[in-house]
């Protein structure tokens, strides 16, 4: 039962990655060069503001997925790879990944959160407002564009850093060595 459980929590692990992190590649590769032919910029934004608030719900469900899966997976660690009790979490290299992925997490987060709560909508804000005839400047809607990608790419390398971790942890010969 135990190998059937670790199985069904890596699988939803693997889903959360999944929902989480295909969206910003659509978003990053498919939406952003795309939506540059869209002329009318209140469409535009429209636009934006529907893609980017339904990639927040999927996006969330990633992460609580990876949440769920990852508290088991954590959880149930020792028993899985068969790790006394005595032993400390930093004592093998699985811990040491685990502190270390948690540790880039906050800080993707940070980076994440910052994005879609001011960057964004700033972003959009100065489309909208564009797109009605008010004066916004070519130099603050670029600078503002970039502010945008710079923060995606960021978390963007942020997230696949933690996928690499992850892979890491779940090789045994090379996750549940004593350090």
């Amino acid at each position: 039962m135990t190998d059937t459980l670790h199985i069904v929590f890596i699988w939803l692990h693997i889903l959360g990655v999944a929902l989480y992190v295909g969206p910003q590649f659509f978003l990053a590769f498919a939406w952003a060069p795309a939506s540059r032919g869209i002329a009318d910029l209140s469409v535009r934004a429209r636009a934006a503001r529907t893609i980017t608030r339904r990639f927040g719900y999927i996006a969330g469900t990633g992460l609580l997925l990876l949440l769920v899966a990852g508290g088991y997976l954590i959880g149930s660690w020792r028993d899985y790879y068969h790790i006394p009790d005595s032993a400390g979490f930093t004592d093998y290299r699985y811990g040491v990944l685990f502190i270390v992925k948690m540790s880039i997490l906050v800080v993707m987060l940070a980076v994440v959160g910052w994005h879609v709560f001011r960057v964004g909508p700033h972003l959009v804000g100065l489309m909208e407002a564009q797109g009605r005839g008010e004066p916004v400047s070519a130099a603050a809607l670029r600078s503002a564009r970039l502010q945008s990608m710079a923060y995606s790419v960021v978390g963007l390398a942020l997230v696949l850093v933690i996928m690499a971790l992850g892979a890491m942890m779940n090789t045994t010969t090379y996750a549940v060595i004593e350090i």
